[in-house]
């Protein structure tokens, strides 16, 4: 007998952008940490309902790292770098899960079901603009990274990662100049490809991204919802 297997369905593009906003909030309340690792631990799980499990790996390490070096014993060792250290740590760590959020929403969005939630919501024509040129700007500049590595691999040019440490001018030489002066040139020609594509047509604009809200997406807004009513009401009266 075949053991039964539960999928979660996959979120709607609504939840996403709202998961963002709601993080967003949270951000700027300096809450206990308690409460913040609490509201991190329900977006893993968000994470996890739809298997993104090398990311929750990723992170998990990088916020179990920062909690280590901000730790009070290990910052009261080191006088004037502690304070440096323990200054970009909690800089980090404040933001680190509005930058989970927003990573989540760009790998996991297409660009055209993004412009339809958007007009959805009535968001005028030169927010979505920018915003859909962004979403592709950055795959974009990573194709251009790995291919300026490629090249310099086959140079024999900071062949491993060790060796681009070692040598920071020649890391900012190669890799970093030609992807500035790359830059604007990948922007303009997104922009020209979104205008081709008609983004700035007046008229309504059919789009095969119109999946509904199901009962999945409605029950993480109610949690946000609730978390973020009791974390603030905790948070004032602490």
């Amino acid at each position: 007998m075949k053991g039964l297997v539960v999928t979660m369905p996959s979120l709607n593009t609504q939840t996403k952008i709202a998961l963002v906003l709601f993080t967003n909030i949270m951000v700027f309340f300096h809450l206990p940490i308690v409460i913040e690792s609490s509201y991190l631990i329900l977006l893993l799980l968000i994470l996890a309902s739809q298997k993104e499990w090398r990311r929750i790996f990723i992170y998990v390490s990088i916020y179990l790292s920062i909690l280590l070096l901000s730790r009070p014993n290990f910052l009261s060792q080191l006088p004037i770098i502690g304070s440096i250290i323990g200054f970009y740590t909690l800089t980090v760590r404040r933001l680190f899960p509005l930058t989970m959020m927003a990573g989540f929403l760009i790998k996991s969005t297409p660009v055209s079901s993004l412009i339809y939630t958007l007009r959805k919501w009535k968001i005028p024509e030169f927010i979505i603009i920018p915003l859909s040129v962004l979403f592709r700007f950055f795959p974009t500049l990573r194709k251009d990274y790995q291919q300026i590595r490629s090249a310099m691999k086959f140079r024999g040019i900071a062949v491993t990662n060790w060796e681009m440490a070692r040598h920071p001018l020649q890391t900012l030489e190669y890799i970093l100049i030609p992807l500035l002066m790359n830059a604007s040139v990948t922007a303009l020609d997104l922009s020209s490809a979104a205008l081709t594509r008609g983004i700035n047509h007046p008229a309504i604009s059919t789009s095969i991204y119109q999946k509904k809200m199901t009962f999945f997406d409605w029950m993480i807004i109610t949690i946000l919802i609730i978390f973020l009513i009791g974390g603030l009401s905790l948070w004032e009266f602490l």
